[in-house]
């Protein structure tokens, strides 16, 4: 039986990263400080304890996506997601089917739909 070490050597070559499948890669989101409708200021340090989603911008998806491209924001649970670092930057990778709804710069033809 061949036995794999747990992790990647640590080397200086630089590698291309490629989504696979039906995966999603997104940013996350910036660490800014909310303000409710009221006006209290929720710092970017405060944990939820619901199952708010979260808004994320894609920057590559996998072969076999096909409703989601790169540019759109995605709206995910975090508990649906894998924090994965690549060269020191955090992101998310998360499935097609996981996504609960997109934003995309363009409307489809014929369609309507919500604005951000």
């Amino acid at each position: 039986m061949r036995r794999y070490p747990a992790s990647m050597p640590d080397d200086d070559t630089k590698r291309a990263v490629r989504v696979t499948a039906d995966r999603v890669l997104c940013a996350p989101p910036g660490d800014e400080d909310r303000t409710t409708k009221g006006g209290i200021l929720i710092p970017a340090t405060a944990k939820s304890a619901d199952r708010r989603g979260m808004w994320a911008e894609v920057t590559e998806v996998g072969p076999l996506v096909r409703n989601i491209e790169a540019g759109d924001k995605v709206l995910f649970l975090p508990d649906a997601a894998i924090e994965v670092d690549v060269r020191g930057e955090m992101f998310f990778i998360v499935r097609e089917r996981d996504v609960h709804a997109v934003a995309s710069g363009e409307r489809e033809p014929g369609k309507t739909g919500l604005y951000l």
